[in-house]
């Protein structure tokens, strides 16, 4: 692969990857694995179950790496295959189950990957634990998408296999249900740290009142 890896961008590596460099297709890996199973250990079942739809959401990336449009953006199109395996796997144990990441010591306390170090340097891990117990499975998503993610309202859209509109809307009802939650006192007193994204604050503090 030419040049410095991280001078090449995502798009460069997927275009390359469906040339059929493994390499390449490393890059990504490395790049995403964090993310994507960070993301997904709010959304399943253990830290364990984590890992093993992580690994599906790469398998599936690869095998579909040819229908990936260079000129879209990478991160999208992966969290839109990552949603997908999400659902296959609510469906296949007929209900919808988050993990509950273990304390100890005030830390994080995840399976033995890269992720596990992303979780314990989480600035936000109280509010988005809140975030986990207290919104429903899409508003959760789409402020992941929109703050942890940096997505645009189209970016988001797509991931997510909806309408702009529908996403701005859900955005909306999402950061004020979020609001609406961490107005009562059980709530507020897990995720009154210093530790709140500021931008995601503010917007609740606009829509919800909260103060």
């Amino acid at each position: 692969m030419p040049g410095d890896e991280r001078q090449t961008s995502d798009e460069q590596l997927a275009a390359e990857a469906q040339d059929g460099s493994l390499e390449a297709f490393g890059g990504l890996v490395d790049r995403y694995h964090a993310r994507i199973y960070h993301f997904l250990c709010h959304k399943t079942a253990s830290p364990e179950d984590a890992q093993d739809v992580t690994q599906q959401v790469f398998i599936r990336a690869w095998q579909k790496i040819h229908q990936f449009r260079v000129e879209a953006k990478f991160a999208t199109w992966l969290f839109t295959i990552t949603r997908r395996a999400a659902i296959n796997y609510y469906r296949a144990r007929g209900s919808r189950t988050m993990v509950e990441l273990k304390e100890a010591d005030g830390k994080l306390v995840t399976s033995d990957t890269p992720a596990s170090s992303l979780a314990e340097r989480d600035e936000h891990a109280a509010l988005w634990a809140a975030a986990r117990r207290n919104l429903k499975d899409s508003q959760f998503t789409v402020l992941w998408l929109k703050y942890r993610e940096g997505m645009s309202i189209k970016e988001m859209a797509l991931a997510m296999g909806k309408r702009q509109v529908t996403t701005r809307v859900l955005l909306h009802r999402a950061r004020k249900a979020l609001g609406t939650a961490l107005r009562r006192p059980d709530v507020k007193s897990e995720s009154s740290q210093p530790t709140r994204s500021p931008k995601l604050k503010h917007e609740m503090t606009l829509q919800a009142g909260v103060a």
